[in-house]
């Protein structure tokens, strides 16, 4: 597996995120995918999509950098720094982040099955 392919995949999801598209990230995310929060919540797919349906998650900025690719067989492991600027649930955010997700292919598509992120001291 060619880590030019996750690399794509972390564009087409971020960019989704930013959009409010919700019908890529429906397909990009597995459906028992875990979201852990920088603020130790742990959310679904379902809640995750749902928070953006209704705007109660809004982001307008998402800067990805320091990206590491670690392909294992049909997982591959991404950790980066995202900045992001917006709104979670009520609280405003302007901060960096560290995030790692996990990618898993799945009859030849790869999609998100894990993310979990911390914050950065500035």
């Amino acid at each position: 597996m060619s880590a030019e392919i996750i690399i794509e995949k972390e564009k087409v999801l971020l960019d989704a995120f930013q959009n409010k598209d919700l019908e890529t990230l429906n397909k990009l995310i597995h459906d028992a995918a875990v979201f852990i929060l920088p603020n130790g919540m742990q959310l679904t797919k379902k809640a995750v999509i749902e928070n953006y349906r209704n705007g109660n998650t809004a982001m307008t900025v998402l800067v990805s950098s320091d990206q590491t690719i670690n392909i294992l067989g049909d997982t591959a492991v991404v950790s980066f720094i995202l900045h992001l600027k917006g709104n979670s649930i009520g609280n405003i955010i302007d901060a960096k982040f560290r995030y790692i997700r996990v990618w898993k292919l799945f009859d030849g598509t790869w999609k998100a099955i894990a993310v979990s992120g911390v914050a950065l001291a500035d």
